[in-house]
């Protein structure tokens, strides 16, 4: 049987007779609709207020701002007959006990699904948004009629969807790395950018050189990997290793190179992994365990900014390829010193984002409102085209070999600088371009948090699984002058919930 509630009808001062029976109702039931609306913003406001003053507690402060808030429309609507913001626009909450009361604010959770219960207060003849009807309160209005079945299915539907997809995203974007469980991190370091040319650089250019920079490698030291960091000065560099303690990262000072270096990367030339780099000159040298220059070669006319090394020929040794900012490519190997083996584009005439080498090179390139993910391999001394396909996601600023497919991994400076939008993205793909695990697409906040990018994806241990090598830096810190070396593995039980998670979202 449909339950049925009456009371008296009223808007503003008892006004007689049905809003919706007539003109004159049509323009009072969209009066209260506006007035809830202009009431909410200012209930916002106070959200604010409160959150401004709990910012430094992070994810917890908007945690507890989120919970007072709740709490705060619960009792005003039960005892004050609705919130500061409705009171002060003549709003009144009716049938408004506690039971009714909390009813209602939980199934906002449902009306908020892309605002469907909120829309559908235009629909009602009365104005009442989903939530209302489900918690049979009403504002500004008596409720008169009975509810309809449809109505109670859709609010609950709407209900446990909203609560999915927003449970989700909060664990996977304001949490983060579900599926990751940190093995060891480092304390905070700094960097300074003294000699490095920063100017009349693009937005791209100006991430890679800054806070998309790397500063860490693995290589080989006595026959075992290790993780080195560099530290760069002025007119030259510092290399220290990250030894494991326990779930800490402690610095062990290896060598001092008398050459600054932008851009390093490991490299597999001579059986071993070593560190290479580039400086700002444009030198490229190739750096042994002990600190000694075992190869040393000048860029010409090359202003690089993307190395990374892979083995693009299947001959047992990498190749350091090097990206400029036309979308040239320089490849160099090592026989008896660094040799450039090509130059030039490497396929179409395309303007490549960034890359990884697999056997080949995969180039992720802008396209309008997404991007194009080619694939090349190389094959005597010369490029060969594989396939080209959509990727239908933008601002890809870096992309790394992860078992069969690979990781996204972008911080955007901008919306960092102007806290909007975006500011991370690390994602997981496989082969069919198909996101299956979501490690944390962070929003500016108003609060202080770490976002992060990948430094490296390799075995560090030899178990046969892959450990992520990140970087975490403030979210104010649009250089990246101070940031954490983080390790992570992953684990089959997170990955598996990470995968649930990706779905709902």
């Amino acid at each position: 049987m449909e339950k049925q509630s009456y009371s008296k009808t009223f808007f503003r001062g008892n006004i007689k007779g049905q809003i919706g029976k007539n003109n004159n109702g049509d323009v009072m039931k969209f009066a209260v609709i506006f007035s809830r609306f202009a009431s909410s913003v200012i209930d916002y406001i106070l959200f604010g207020v409160i959150y401004y003053f709990l910012l430094k507690l992070g994810v917890a402060g908007f945690i507890i701002a989120n919970l007072i808030f709740f709490l705060y429309r619960v009792l005003a609507s039960t005892f004050l007959d609705g919130t500061i913001g409705m009171r002060l626009l003549r709003l009144k909450i009716y049938n408004n006990n506690i039971k009714n009361v909390v009813k209602r604010e939980i199934f906002r959770i449902g009306s908020a699904f892309y605002y469907i219960g909120y829309l559908y207060a235009f629909l009602d003849k009365d104005g009442r948004c989903l939530h209302d009807i489900i918690s049979d309160t009403y504002v500004g209005y008596e409720k008169r009629e009975t509810k309809k079945g449809w109505v109670v299915v859709l609010i609950y539907v709407l209900f446990v969807v909203s609560l999915l997809k927003y449970s989700s995203s909060f664990l996977l974007n304001e949490v983060g790395l579900i599926g990751l469980k940190k093995l060891a991190s480092s304390d905070i370091y700094y960097q300074s950018f003294e000699g490095d040319n920063l100017l009349s650089l693009s937005s791209d250019e100006l991430y890679l050189k800054t806070l998309g920079r790397k500063y860490t490698v693995v290589v080989d030291i006595e026959g075992k990997k290790a993780i080195i960091r560099l530290s760069n000065k002025l007119k030259y560099s510092e290399i220290y290793r990250l030894n494991f303690n326990g779930n800490r990262l402690i610095g062990e000072f290896l060598y001092r190179i008398d050459l600054p270096l932008q851009y390093i990367s490991s490299v597999n030339f001579r059986g071993k992994r070593e560190l290479l780099g580039v400086s700002p000159m444009g030198y490229i040298v190739l750096i042994d365990e002990n600190g000694n220059v075992v190869a040393k070669n000048k860029l010409t006319n090359f202003d690089a900014f993307m190395l990374k090394c892979g083995e693009l020929d299947e001959d047992g040794l990498d190749e350091a390829v090097l990206l400029d900012r036309n979308g040239n490519v320089q490849i160099l190997k090592y026989d008896n010193g660094i040799k450039l083996i090509y130059s030039g584009k490497v396929g179409e005439d395309v303007i490549p984002e960034c890359f990884y080498i697999d056997k080949g090179i995969y180039l992720v390139t802008k396209a309008n409102d997404k991007n194009l993910f080619y694939h090349y391999t190389f094959e005597g001394g010369r490029f060969k085209f594989q396939f080209k396909k959509d990727l239908e996601k933008d601002g890809i600023n870096n992309i790394f070999k992860y078992n069969d497919g690979f990781l996204v991994s972008s911080i955007f400076r901008n919306n960092m600088s102007l806290r909007i939008g975006n500011i991370q993205k690390l994602e997981f793909y496989n082969k069919n371009f198909k996101k299956i695990y979501n490690f944390g697409n962070r929003r500016a906040r108003l609060y202080a948090f770490y976002v992060r990018n990948v430094e490296d994806v390799v075995d560090l241990d030899g178990d046969g699984s892959l450990e992520i090598l990140l970087k975490a830096v403030g979210s104010s810190d649009v250089y990246g002058q101070g940031y954490i070396v983080e390790i992570y593995k992953p684990t089959k039980l997170g990955l598996f919930l990470n995968r649930i998670l990706t779905l709902l979202e």
